[in-house]
C-alpha cells in the first residue's frame, strides 16, 4: 500500500466517511434511546396507621421505628415490618397504595418513573412480600390527560404477580400464598405454571406444589358498595338534624380520581349533634357459613368532636351491622373511625361488638374486620338484617367506598 499512495488516500477517506455516517446516525439514535428508556428512582411514603412500624434499608444495620400517626419518606431497597400491634400504609409516587396488616414484612425493591416526559418506560413498582397480609391498590398516573403505563409486580417466594389497576389482597404463610382479586386482573407465574385472575377470583399457591385456581373468592353480599351506581335502589339515605336548621347534612356520591365514593358531611353551627347515613337491607340467612368479614376504604377529612364523643358513639364515619343470633336475639356490631384523639376520660370502645380505629387525617385507610363468625362467637350471627354507613357528631366530613361484606360458605 505504501507503493500506492492513491489507494491509501482513498481508504482513509472511505473510513473517515463511514465513521462520520456512524456518528451522525448513532449519536442521535443513542440520545433518543436514552430519553425513551431512562428511568429515575422515586420516593415512597410510609405511614404508621397503628403501633410502631420498623423501616430498614437493606444496607443499614438497624431499623428506624416509625411511631403511630407518623409518615416518613423511603427509597428503593427498603424493608418495612409490622408486628402484632402495628399496621402501615405505603403511598407510592403515582398514588398506588400498599397496606400492611399485622405481622407483615415487605421490601420495596423498585419504585421508578420515566426520567423524561417523552419516556416510554412504564411506571414500575416491584415489591416483595416475605410474610403476612397486604392490600394492594395499583393506580395509573395521568399525564397530559392520558394514563401512563404501569408495571406493578409483587413477588413472594418463587411466585410473582403482575397486577393491573385495581384492588388485590395477598397473604403469605409458611404453607402457602393466597392472592385474591377484588378489582382488576392479576397475572400470576409460579414455577412453570401461569394463572390469570379476574375480579372475584382467588389463587392458592401451596409451597412446593402446583398452584390451585382460579377459585371463587368469598361472595359479596352487598350491591353497589363501590358507589358506581346511584344510591337509589341499593342504599336508603336517612338523616337526623337539629330542628333549628343551622346544620346541613349531605350524603352524596362524588368522584375522587378513578373511583366513586360516598361523601358524608355535616356543616354549619358547631357543637350540635347530627347524623347522616345510608342503609342497605341484606335479609340473608348465613347459618351454615364459615366466615363473614366487612371490608371498606375510609378517609376522614374533618371532625370537630374528638374521638367518638363522651359515650364513644359519635364518629365522623361509622359502620353498623345489624343481625340476629341463633335464638333470634337482636344484635349489633359497630366500628367507628376518627383521627382527633378523645380526652382520657372519654370512651373509645375496643370490644368484639363495638370498636374504633384511629386513622390518619386525609389518608385512605383500608379496613378489614376479623371473621365475625369467630370474634362474635358468643353471639354468632345467623341472620343478617342490614348494614348502615353513617357520620355522627358535630361537624364532620368523611369518604367511604369499596364497602364489601364477604361471606364464605
Amino acid at each position: 500500500m505504501r507503493d500506492n499512495p492513491e489507494r491509501l488516500a482513498w481508504t482513509i477517506m472511505i473510513l473517515a466517511f463511514v465513521t462520520f455516517c456512524v456518528l451522525v446516525t448513532g449519536i442521535p439514535l443513542g440520545i433518543r434511546a436514552y430519553i425513551l428508556n431512562a428511568t429515575q428512582p422515586e420516593p415512597s411514603s410510609v405511614t404508621s396507621v397503628q403501633g410502631t412500624v420498623l423501616v430498614q434499608r437493606l444496607d443499614a444495620s438497624i431499623p428506624l421505628p416509625v411511631s403511630d400517626g407518623t409518615t416518613i419518606q423511603v427509597e428503593e431497597n427498603t424493608n418495612i415490618r409490622t408486628d402484632g400491634t402495628a399496621q402501615a400504609t405505603v403511598t407510592f409516587f403515582n398514588d398506588s397504595l400498599l397496606t400492611l396488616y399485622n405481622n407483615t414484612s415487605v421490601t420495596i425493591h423498585q419504585a421508578r418513573s420515566p426520567r423524561f416526559t417523552s419516556g416510554q418506560q412504564p411506571d414500575t413498582i416491584l415489591v416483595e412480600l416475605h410474610y403476612g397480609r397486604v392490600r394492594v391498590v395499583p393506580m395509573s398516573k395521568t399525564m397530559n390527560d392520558h394514563p401512563r403505563a404501569l408495571h406493578f409486580e409483587v413477588r413472594c417466594r418463587d411466585a410473582h404477580a403482575v397486577l393491573s389497576e385495581g384492588s388485590y389482597a395477598l397473604e403469605a404463610s409458611d404453607d402457602e400464598v393466597q392472592i385474591t382479586t377484588r378489582v382488576g386482573v392479576a397475572r400470576i407465574t409460579s414455577g412453570e405454571e401461569q394463572l390469570v385472575l379476574a375480579a372475584g377470583e382467588r389463587a392458592i399457591l401451596p409451597r412446593n406444589q402446583p398452584p390451585l385456581g382460579p377459585v371463587p373468592a368469598e361472595r359479596n353480599l352487598l350491591v353497589n358498595g363501590d358507589f358506581s351506581q346511584p344510591l337509589e335502589g341499593s342504599w336508603q339515605v336517612y338523616r337526623i338534624e337539629p330542628p333549628s336548621g343551622v346544620i346541613t347534612t349531605t350524603a352524596q356520591i362524588i368522584s375522587t380520581g378513578v373511583q366513586k365514593v360516598l361523601h358524608l358531611q355535616s356543616s354549619g353551627q358547631d357543637n350540635l349533634h347530627s347524623e347522616i347515613g345510608v342503609i342497605q337491607q341484606i335479609n340473608k340467612n348465613i347459618q351454615d357459613f364459615e366466615s363473614l368479614r366487612i371490608l371498606l376504604d375510609v378517609r376522614v377529612n374533618l371532625q370537630s368532636l374528638p374521638g367518638g364523643g363522651t359515650l364513644g358513639s359519635e364518629f365522623p364515619l361509622m359502620v353498623h351491622l345489624a343481625y340476629d343470633e341463633m335464638d333470634g336475639t337482636d344484635r349489633d356490631w359497630y366500628c367507628g373511625f376518627y383521627y382527633a384523639s378523645a380526652p382520657a376520660d372519654w370512651i373509645l370502645h375496643d370490644t368484639p361488638f363495638n370498636s374504633s380505629r384511629r386513622v390518619v387525617r386525609y389518608v385512605w385507610y383500608p379496613f378489614e374486620s376479623p371473621n365475625l363468625l369467630d370474634s362474635l362467637s358468643t353471639a354468632k350471627p345467623v341472620y343478617l338484617k342490614f348494614i348502615r354507613l353513617y357520620g355522627s357528631g358535630w361537624l364532620y366530613d368523611a369518604y367511604v367506598t369499596n364497602v364489601t361484606l364477604l361471606a364464605q360458605e
